[in-house]
């Protein structure tokens, strides 16, 4: 009869450990990381395409208060007018040949406004001789047979009338131009209305109101290139 194999605990085990192939894990785990990666770089080339904006075509200018000139852009892909933007020259170094066919549109580089001169209040010399006021005509004209002269229409009282619905297309004629308020960053556009009124509007309430006017004032200063 053979002796009893004697029982060994774990810690007792005379068999070798069978070594773990981790191999096939560990080039999981690149995999992975590598594929975290480019899904990375596909998210930010997305995001640097998103922020990218293309010039379709400088549609104005005007004169900032340091004397940079500003160029009013109409991006490409957007048709609203409140979407154009003011942009410094120095912005639009990628968008050259936009600039310079507006330019030649206006016939050359807008030239800067010089500042108007201030008149010297000064007191007149002494050899002067005042004039004297005209005496009035002693034959006076009885106010019953006068009758009141005609008064050209003062456009002060018309300046701020607007009607009060909620478009302006059928009510505006058409924009007469686009200024800047002196002493102030807003612009404002002159509406001819068709009951023969004149109003200064802010833009920002022309483009709500009646953007197809906005639409058809800036096309008509626009020069096309012929293809």
């Amino acid at each position: 009869m053979p002796p009893p194999v004697p029982d060994l605990s774990d810690d007792e085990s005379t068999g070798e450990s069978i070594p773990y192939d981790d191999t096939s894990a560990a080039k999981k785990q690149v995999k992975e990381e590598n594929d975290n990666d480019n899904d990375d770089d596909e998210e930010e080339d997305e995001e640097e395409e998103e922020d990218v904006y293309h010039v379709e075509k400088i549609v104005a200018h005007e004169w900032g208060k340091k004397g940079e000139l500003l160029l009013q852009v109409k991006w490409k892909g957007y048709d609203d007018p409140a979407d154009m933007t003011l942009e410094p020259e120095d912005n639009l170094d990628g968008a050259k040949e936009a600039v310079d066919e507006y330019f030649r549109g206006l016939g050359g580089r807008p030239e800067k406004p010089q500042p108007k001169k201030r008149k010297s209040i000064g007191r007149p010399p002494k050899s002067a001789t005042p004039e004297k006021p005209q005496q009035p005509n002693k034959r006076r004209k009885s106010r019953a047979n006068e009758s009141p002269e005609p008064q050209p229409a003062d456009d002060s009282d018309s300046g701020s009338w607007v009607p009060k619905s909620k478009s302006w297309e059928k009510e505006v004629e058409n924009v007469d131009t686009i200024f800047r308020e002196p002493g102030t960053s807003n612009l404002l556009a002159i509406l001819n209305w068709k009951n023969g009124k004149k109003s200064k509007v802010l833009i920002g309430t022309c483009y709500e109101k009646c953007p197809r006017k906005m639409l058809e004032f800036y096309e008509s200063h626009l020069v096309f290139k012929e293809g």
